[in-house]
């Protein structure tokens, strides 16, 4: 019994010892000559890059929205049933994002915003379904409006967008 104590106090240090000591070698900070900052270039904002195909794959039970009590006392929900969605988004570049400070075309001041910018990316839709649309006293019940379904979509998508704040 107290070998296996022992083994296990040695297994547990050697596992925290690892835990905590860095895996990767250590970064030395040197400052930057006068020509050296002068040779050096900077962007603010990131680029997110994806796979080139992003495989889309959904299904849902129900969604719902609904009041328990409704205003006579009798509840009452909205259900959208058996929704699946099948399709692929394909990325050309990636979509870049940044923060600047640029004139507003509007108010003609100086306003800090992010930009959101989205070049050759496509989305093809091979099928989103809705399986049913029901009204009723319980979620997922009572008589369908119908279905709907969406076949062989496709979209191609290129722009900017900027975000501000008033």
């Amino acid at each position: 019994m107290k070998k296996l104590s022992f083994l296990m106090t040695i297994v547990l240090c050697v596992s925290m010892g690892m835990a905590i000591t860095p895996s990767k070698g250590y970064a030395v900070l040197s400052a930057l000559t006068e020509t050296g900052m002068r040779e050096a270039t900077a962007q603010a904002g990131i680029a997110i890059t994806a796979a080139d195909q992003i495989a889309l794959n959904m299904e849902i039970g129900s969604m719902v929205y609904g009041d328990s009590d409704g205003t006579d006392g009798t509840a009452g929900y909205l259900s959208v049933n058996d929704v699946s969605f099948q399709g692929v988004i394909n990325l050309q570049e990636p979509v870049s994002i940044s923060v600047t400070t640029e004139q507003d075309l509007f108010s003609h001041t100086m306003m800090t915003g992010i930009n959101v910018s989205l070049n050759g990316a496509t989305i093809d839709v091979d099928h989103f379904d809705i399986g049913s649309i029901t009204v009723g006293t319980e979620p997922g019940e009572g008589n369908s409006f119908g279905s709907i379904s969406i076949r062989d979509y496709h979209a191609q998508i290129s722009g900017n967008v900027r975000i501000t704040t008033n």
